[in-house]
């Protein structure tokens, strides 16, 4: 087909696919739910005679709806020429826990089996300039920091998002054009979820208000591409691998320390994730003697060297942190160390040795890590927060144990609870926090038991 002949988005996507990969015939996993954008680009896809496979996941949440959005996919795939795999989820699987959270894991999931089966250089997906922009938006409403703003990449090494420079509008009417067949998920209609809401009320009004204000949030992610390149430039000026000038670090704004600690990690661990109170303790630094450190993460502390400041990877942490999800435990309970966990029905509760959590109070999953001095939680039946050192202090927990002591954690970074080693004449074996305890309502728990 000539170039001529191409429509704007068929160039778009023609462009993109031969800028970001060097083979010339590229194949990919292409996920189509049914909707005008994912069928859009299949449709595209088509046109542009690249090689993919249709996948497609039906959550079965809707019924005949669900049904007819998935048999839609296969046809279309066969009328041009697409190989195809459908996947039936079970919805049940996703009973006490955020569903879209859930439905994205499975996706994603069999996305990336798919990609390993038939050798694929990427996932394509659908997402455009309206979903970037409700992506920033959402990390700005999340207090996401300025590195965040940027937003999703067309590329990222495994996914693939050649509609990105285009607008819903444009896509809507390329399938108008080309009499391209698509359903519409009634539920994305629905205002229970933040992108919904986002996307069906705010950014309309906002429109009305101020015309033009969706290009205005996209170059604050071009800003914050900016920004990186300067917390780079610093980070070449002041450090040398892992080893960071003091003089020149102390000298910095405490913003801007911040920002260079997290950059610094993660550059080492891309995907890390560090909280805001654990990054405050920088401030601690100027005052650190040398041979003492400051932990950071579970995995990173930064250590003082007479004039310099080393971030070191600690070599001996007890355990590194693990994630626990709600559907793993209720099928079979899990054991880090001398520790058990699992989700089961509050019934006739066993104190000695056992701490039992509300599960449908907690955000799941949960993180289950060593204890940094900066955390702080609410312990049961206080009013207020209260610093992890000092309850261990209050609840006279030995020095010799305050090592093995660790933190339950929320997916929304709230301490749940602490698990110690009970102590001597007393059952407990830890402290859980005061918003997740059980009540007559509870029907789920997080049970947590001390083997030894």
């Amino acid at each position: 087909m000539s170039k001529s002949a191409l429509s704007h988005i068929e160039q778009t996507v023609s462009e993109t696919v031969k800028s970001n990969f060097t083979s010339s015939t590229p194949s990919f996993v292409i996920a189509v739910s049914g909707g005008v954008d994912s069928m859009g680009l299949l449709y595209t896809f088509y046109r542009l005679d690249i090689s993919a496979l249709v996948a497609h996941v039906n959550y079965q949440k809707r019924g005949k709806a669900s049904d007819k959005d998935a048999q839609l996919v296969a046809k279309a795939s066969q009328q041009w020429g697409f190989e195809y795999e459908i996947f039936e989820a079970d919805p049940e699987e996703a009973q006490g826990q955020n569903f879209q959270q859930w439905a994205r894991d499975v996706r994603y999931h069999f996305f990336r089996d798919l990609v390993a089966q038939h050798d694929a250089d990427g996932i394509a997906l659908a997402h455009h300039k309206d979903d970037q922009v409700e992506t920033i938006l959402q990390k700005l409403f999340r207090g996401a920091g300025m590195s965040s703003w940027s937003g999703m990449d067309v590329w990222d090494g495994e996914l693939f998002r050649p509609l990105l420079p285009i607008s819903r509008q444009q896509i809507e009417q390329y399938a108008s054009q080309h009499e391209i067949p698509f359903r519409t998920d009634q539920s994305n209609l629905e205002t229970h979820f933040a992108r919904n809401f986002l996307r069906n009320e705010w950014t309309v009004k906002l429109s009305e208000f101020f015309p033009g204000w969706e290009e205005n949030i996209l170059r604050m992610g071009e800003e914050a591409e900016n920004y990186h390149s300067a917390l780079q430039c610093i980070t070449q000026q002041i450090t040398d691998q892992q080893t960071i000038n003091k003089q020149a670090f102390d000298e910095l704004e405490f913003g801007l320390q911040r920002a260079l600690i997290l950059h610094l990690l993660k550059e080492y661990e891309p995907g890390i994730y560090v909280t805001q109170q654990n990054l405050k303790r920088v401030k601690e630094l100027p005052d650190l003697q040398t041979g003492k450190k400051i932990q950071i993460t579970a995995d990173y502390s930064i250590v003082r060297d007479r004039e310099y400041y080393i971030l070191r990877e600690n070599e001996n942490s007890s355990l590194e942190a693990q994630e626990l999800y709600r559907e793993e435990l209720k099928a079979s309970p899990i054991s880090i160390g001398e520790i058990e966990f699992s989700v089961e029905r509050y019934k006739n509760p066993a104190f000695e040795k056992v701490l039992y959590l509300d599960a449908d109070k907690i955000s799941w999953p949960v993180t289950v890590r060593p204890w940094n001095s900066g955390d702080r939680f609410q312990p049961l039946g206080m009013s207020g927060h209260q610093t992890v050192a000092d309850h261990l202090t209050n609840r006279k927990v030995s020095a010799a144990y305050k090592d093995e002591v660790l933190v339950i954690e929320s997916f929304e970074e709230t301490i749940c609870a602490l698990i110690f080693p009970p102590i001597k004449n007393k059952s407990s074996s830890g402290t859980i926090s005061e918003l997740v305890k059980c009540d007559e309502n509870t029907k789920y728990c997080l049970r947590i038991k001390y083997l030894a």
